[in-house]
């Protein structure tokens, strides 16, 4: 916020302070329209996900009226303390410095595919009206506390349940695993599906919920939970998978030596391929866990539609979450809604459930609204993380630089539960040679339970991860055979005809190649620059890299379904059903965008109705890259379908033109 004209934190800012002052939000940064920063803002796409934007607005409000054409360095010094994770800050600085300016209009026909339009969400980012988790919660809504395990792995009893509420005013239940009605059991991946909603007598991560506290708001606030009726039983754990799948007891009594799952890719005879080549390069790599750090904490509320358990909360999959929480409550999945909140950021994490089932229970239980914000300390402790890898591999190559085989193994840490262990498993060894032509190649992916914290999607599946040892042993082998590094990656790029390490041929738009020789003049001025700069610096010097990372979109070597619905009311209202969550990437952009080319009207005629599961089919899960590309692709054939059959009925071949006036459709 703004306090006298100065951008403080609102967090650290006692209200008492300001007494006196002058106190201005991004509510205020405009009186009754757009200010030409938010304009910038919008024209330049630089609100995502939106949970940063209001912070940066009144930041870069500040430094405006200081300095009204202030260029990118003091942009960025300005906005250095406000975080976000989606943008890498480019479209950011760039609307800040563009404020106020005038610009050319971008040129478009009605919206439609190719054209530079505003987010069509993007306004209620600027101005500061998103609905956000936390945004929202019923007047009388119970607070929600959870209890968690401080250990890595431990067995745990309880005490005295009914006397901690007695004797703690405005505490109106503790539910524990015995009160769950349904199965207490839920995963992304049905036939993996392990992780309970509440554990059980045994926690097998540090910060596994094992109960809940509902009350009213103040008593709970008011709880010291070191207070609550539990004894521990530490138990032995494992942290790394060499520990773990060493003789170390099984954490789930089915999955042997506690490897989840295992994925191997086979191509040719990599070993004789290695053995007759003129360079090789071993390597081994190990990789941490890293936490996916969105602004936006978990955070919801539940509450009871007649005997209907509806839920507001921040997610990536709407569907998966109904159906999960559905199970754990022991209802049918059209007995749960959820309705997807605006999400502060992703990355893969929210794709798992959450507050949902917690809330839900809570709701069901007492009949009360019920609303949970994870602090930042639990949400680092309970959501799910990139996986930590230790991957080893050997490639091969002739003397004339190109790779004749590729050995890969890696064991990748998914913690105490499934979650997305069995997609990085069986994703890695698809990707794990990265967009090169590799004739000759065998990869195995191992996800492996350790007691650590969950591991699950983040951006990549675990490709990312692979990409740094194969892209390492290509700098050692370019190096060794006197060949320049990028020089070296074009000529094993994938090209149009060349089949993949799965024997997948893409006739055309294998486009790794034209990427690379992009770079050629970049590459030659960037390798002169650091050299020039380390002749002459003796402690600082420079170097400079290449790399490629490939990675397919949505799942791998399964269905990616999605639907979505259009249609004309009598009132000839045009009305798009679609149940795709935006969490910053901009598919409630792109999706209508689509719609509107293939249906031939422009996208002012539109109406939206977005990812409710009541209202709004499966779209699929906003992951993998998916949804500009799959449900993009049933934005075009609904809107196809629907124009066909206007056509139909009119009588008229495809060239017609389609436009809408009141309740009429003039053809």
């Amino acid at each position: 916020v703004l306090v006298d004209g100065h951008a403080v934190c609102a967090c650290l800012v006692p209200a008492a302070s300001a007494e006196g002052s002058q106190v201005r939000t991004v509510e205020g940064l405009a009186n009754g329209r757009l200010s030409a920063l938010q304009e910038s803002f919008l024209r330049n796409g630089a609100a995502q996900c939106g949970i940063c934007t209001p912070g940066l607005l009144v930041t870069a409000t500040a430094l405006l009226e200081r300095n009204p054409k202030p260029d990118e360095a003091e942009v960025r010094d300005a906005l250095g303390g406000v975080l976000c994770r989606c943008t890498g800050y480019r479209k950011i600085i760039k609307a800040v410095v563009e404020a106020g300016m005038t610009l050319p209009a971008e040129n478009g026909v009605d919206g439609a595919v190719g054209a530079a339009l505003p987010r069509l969400d993007g306004e209620v980012k600027v101005v500061g009206t998103e609905r956000f988790g936390a945004d929202e919660r019923p007047d009388g809504a119970l607070a929600v506390a959870v209890i968690r395990s401080p250990h890595w792995h431990a067995r745990f009893t309880f005490g005295d349940l009914d006397g901690f509420i007695a004797s703690h005013p405005g505490v109106i239940a503790v539910f524990t695993a015995d009160d769950i009605p349904g199965r207490n059991r839920f995963g992304v991946i049905p036939p993996f599906a392990d992780q309970p909603a509440l554990a059980d007598k045994t926690a097998l991560f540090r910060g596994e919920a094992v109960a809940i506290i509902a009350g009213e708001r103040d008593a709970v606030a008011a709880l010291d939970l070191s207070d609550f009726p539990i004894t521990w039983e530490e138990l032995p754990h494992a942290l790394t998978v060499g520990k773990a799948r060493n003789g170390f007891a099984r954490l789930h009594e089915s999955r042997d030596g506690n490897i989840l799952l295992q994925g191997i890719v086979e191509r040719g005879d990599a070993e004789t391929a290695l053995a007759g080549s003129v360079a090789t390069a071993f390597g081994a790599l190990e990789t941490s866990y890293v936490e996916h750090a969105y602004i936006e904490p978990e955070a919801g509320y539940a509450f009871m539609d007649g005997d209907t358990v509806v839920i507001k909360a921040c997610t990536q999959s709407p569907i998966m979450d109904r159906d999960d929480t559905a199970a754990i409550l022991g209802l049918e999945p059209e007995k749960v809604r959820i309705v997807p909140t605006a999400t502060g950021g992703g990355f893969g994490s929210k794709l798992d459930l959450s507050v949902q089932p917690l809330i839900g229970l809570v709701a069901l239980k007492t009949g009360r609204p019920a609303s949970l914000v994870y602090t930042r300390q639990e949400s680092m402790a309970s959501t799910t993380k990139r996986h930590p890898a230790q991957m080893k591999a050997t490639i091969g190559a002739n003397a004339d630089g190109r790779i004749t085989g590729m050995v890969f193994e890696g064991d990748f840490n998914t913690g105490a539960y499934a979650s997305w262990g069995p997609t990085v498993a069986t994703r890695v060894p698809v990707h794990a040679s990265g967009p090169y032509f590799t004739p000759n190649y065998r990869a195995l992916g191992r996800a492996v339970h350790t007691n650590g914290p969950i591991s699950g999607a983040f951006r990549g599946f675990g490709v990312p991860q692979a990409a740094l040892m194969q892209e390492t042993l290509y700098d050692e082998l370019a190096t060794g055979l006197g060949i320049d590094r990028l020089e070296f990656r074009l000529r094993n790029a994938l090209r149009d005809g060349q089949p993949t390490v799965c024997g997948h041929v893409m006739e055309k738009g294998t486009g790794i190649a034209a990427c690379l020789e992009a770079l050629r003049e970049p590459w030659r001025r960037a390798i002169e620059e650091a050299g020039a700069f380390n002749g002459e610096n003796v402690h600082v010097k420079r170097g400079v890299g290449v790399a490629s990372c490939w990675y397919g979109c949505g799942n791998t070597g399964i269905p990616n379904p999605s639907t979505i619905k259009i249609g004309i009311t009598a009132a000839g209202r045009l009305v798009m059903h679609q149940g795709a969550v935006d969490i910053g990437q901009g598919s409630n952009t792109v999706i209508p965008q689509i719609a509107a080319e293939a249906l031939g009207l422009p996208l002012g005629d539109f109406t939206y109705v977005y990812g409710d599961t009541a209202v709004t089919p499966d779209a699929g899960k906003t992951s993998g890259s998916r949804q500009t590309y799959i449900s993009g692709k049933a934005a075009e054939r609904s809107g196809r379908a629907l124009r066909d059959a206007i056509l139909r009925h009119a009588n008229v071949s495809d060239a017609a033109t389609l436009s809408l006036d009141g309740a009429d459709i003039i053809v």
